[in-house]
């Protein structure tokens, strides 16, 4: 795998390879996440962002709520009431980190289209 991107290098003039960067360089985690509402679904990323939030609020709230009793039921309830809502934050961030993984995965692809077309370009004026 080393080779062939040596090789691809080799083929782009200096330029290309400027504007190509490291392939070892990323995006730091906060453009990472401020690029996922700028990115395909701002609005749905918005509103799934906003509601892991609020269920970090009832989840929090249950809590406070749990340990402030003494009764079995409410006891119960509140738990209950505080690993739905901490499920839901879990499954909310896990979407938002899939989401970012999608959008630094099609960034990837997408170099690696540029780098080909640029190869096949060098190779067809050879």
């Amino acid at each position: 795998m080393d080779d062939l991107d040596s090789k691809i290098r080799k083929a782009l003039n200096n330029s290309d390879a400027a504007m190509i960067g490291d392939p070892n360089d990323g995006l730091r985690l906060d453009q990472q996440v401020l690029g996922v509402f700028k990115g395909g679904n701002p609005f749905m990323n918005t509103i799934a962002m906003t509601f892991s939030f609020v269920f970090l609020g009832i989840a929090i709230y249950c809590a406070v709520r749990f340990f402030d009793t003494d009764v079995t039921k409410e006891l119960l309830a509140w738990g209950f009431g505080f690993c739905v809502s901490f499920m839901a934050v879990s499954m909310f961030k896990i979407w938002f980190w899939m989401e970012m993984q999608r959008i630094a995965v099609t960034r990837e692809v997408k170099r690696v289209e540029l780098l080909s077309a640029r190869l096949l370009q060098e190779l067809a004026t050879k």
